[in-house]
This record gives structure tokens, C-alpha cells and sequence, in this order.
């Protein structure tokens, strides 16, 4: 259903680490508009990395698409400097749908399952946003049920059958999986996870290339020096391959992956790409 929640754990993460750096401000919690308050205050601040922001896609790469108003512009007024960690999306039904893959899935939803409803947080969630995209690819239907951020009762609703499915998180499922209250039908990553390598990815599952990721970055403000979005890339990589924090990482269900700046940076753009279209053609609004 999306992760908003893992920006704060993949916060939380480095902890350990920062006791070696006693000079640097404690962290502090701005939510609001989707991230967007918390990044305002990052990009009207000096330049100089002394403030920055840890956060999931949405200020990075979704809101300027669903928002009206925006207080700063993701592409020139962020500087992207580290990819933290990403939660993988699982897509999952409630056992009384008939479908056991992809290929059963979207017979269904064409057939009988013409009227199923889907769980996600909100329309600027990852969850969402990783169905509208199958729903364009595979050129099927089914309703948005939104639960304005509560992944607890979207989680309840599924397993209660009052929706058929959504796209979760790993780390919130897999009991469930193994319990038999949910099916797991495909993972929405490139390649099959760690975590469940039983389960097949969408892509292998017949939509080639299909890939919604729940991620986790770091930025800066954009004009912060080369060397130091590079020092503070090093730091966070250095923190993130620490076995303590790779631990922890993995029992939050985020799995670390290691980008340059130069590399987070065009994954970011090709992130705000993806999205971009697919939100025009949801025509989801956010206010």
C-alpha cells in the first residue's frame, strides 16, 4: 500500500553511525503535504549540507504531478545525494479471488472481477501508483479504494475480503502470506527478493520491464557543493554496509542499494518519468 512510514525507519537506520559524528544536529520529524513541508524547509536553507532531508519517492518524484501547488520544484531546487534502501512491493489478493498468478489475476479482472476494488494508502503512495501502472500496461480495471494513510486498516479490510487486492510491503505480508490469510501473486521488482525467491516478479509473470519501487532517499539542496554530496553519499553507504544496520534494515524489510549521486539522480528522473504518465492517465488529483 506504500511506504510512508520507512522514510522514518530508514532514518533510524543510521543511528548507530552518527554516534562518531557528536557535531551534527539530532533529526527531526516535519511531516506534512506528502513530505513536501520537511523538503521546504531543506531547499530555503543554506546550501551547504548541513541540512537535508530523508524521505520516500513522493517529493522527489510524484507530487509535482498531483499537487496544484508546490513550494519548491524537485528538479532544480533538489539535489538527490544517496538512495537508502528500498521496500519491495508485493501485489496480493484475498484468498476468495481465483487467481493464484498474474496471468489468472488479469483473466479475472477482465471476467468476473470486472467490479474488484483495490487498498492503497493514498493516491500519492507507491501502492497506488504500482497499480494504476499495471492497470495501464495490462489494460484491466478496478477501483481505488483510498484509506488515507492507514496501512493498518487497509491491511484489515483486505484480510477481511472487503478488498481483493493491493500492492504491500514485504516486511507487514509475509506472516500473513505463510499463514494463508493473503496470496502473494508477484513482486513488483525486476528481479525476484531475498525475502520470498518463491514468488515470481511481475515482469517474468508476463508484463515485461514492470517495475514499482518503494524506496527511500536522501537530498540535499541543489548548489550544494560536488564534494560535499559526495562525502555525504560516502557517509550514508559506509553507514548502510554496516552489519549492524544491514541488520536492522532487513528486519524493517528494506533492502539496501548502493547508488553514486550521479546514479540516484537519473534514477530519480527516470522515476518522475514513470509517474508522470501514469498519473495523467489516472487523473489522480492531491490538494
Amino acid at each position: 500500500m506504500g511506504a510512508p512510514a520507512h522514510s522514518a525507519r530508514a532514518a533510524a537506520l543510521a543511528q548507530p553511525r552518527r554516534a562518531h559524528h557528536r557535531d551534527e544536529p539530532p533529526g527531526r520529524t516535519r511531516p506534512g503535504a506528502n513530505g513536501n513541508i520537511g523538503v521546504e524547509l531543506v531547499v530555503k536553507a543554506p546550501a551547504d549540507g548541513h541540512m537535508l532531508f530523508v524521505s520516500p519517492p513522493g517529493p522527489f518524484s510524484i507530487n509535482a504531478h498531483l499537487m496544484s501547488f508546490m513550494p519548491f520544484n524537485p528538479a532544480t531546487d533538489v539535489a538527490p545525494v544517496a538512495m537508502l534502501g528500498v521496500a519491495p512491493l508485493l501485489l496480493v489478493v484475498h484468498p476468495s479471488v481465483p487467481a493464484k498468478n498474474l496471468k489468472e489475476l488479469l483473466a479475472w479482472l477482465r471476467g468476473e472481477g470486472a467490479d474488484a476494488h483495490y487498498a492503497s494508502q493514498a493516491v500519492a503512495s507507491t501502492g497506488y501508483l504500482a497499480m494504476e501502472l499495471l492497470k495501464s500496461l495490462a489494460r484491466v480495471e478496478a477501483t481505488h479504494v483510498p484509506y488515507k494513510g492507514s496501512a493498518a486498516q487497509a491491511t484489515t479490510d483486505l484480510l477481511a475480503g472487503r478488498v481483493a487486492m493491493s500492492f504491500v510491503n514485504t516486511s507487514t505480508t509475509l506472516q500473513h502470506l505463510r499463514g494463508g490469510r493473503l496470496r502473494a501473486i508477484a513482486v513488483a521488482e525486476l528481479k525476484r527478493i531475498a525475502a520470498a525467491p518463491e514468488i515470481p516478479t511481475v515482469a517474468e509473470s508476463g508484463l515485461p520491464g514492470f517495475e514499482a519501487t518503494s524506496w527511500v532517499g536522501l537530498g540535499a539542496r541543489a548548489g550544494t557543493a560536488r564534494d560535499i554530496v559526495y562525502r555525504l553519499n560516502d557517509r550514508a553507504s559506509r553507514a548502510l554496509a554496516h552489519p549492524d544496520v544491514a541488520r536492522r534494515a532487513a528486519n524493517l524489510g528494506i533492502e539496501a542499494r548502493l547508488m553514486t549521486p550521479e546514479e540516484f539522480a537519473e534514477f530519480v528522473r527516470a522515476e518522475n518519468t514513470k509517474w508522470a504518465e501514469i498519473i495523467r492517465r489516472s487523473g489522480a488529483k492531491m490538494e
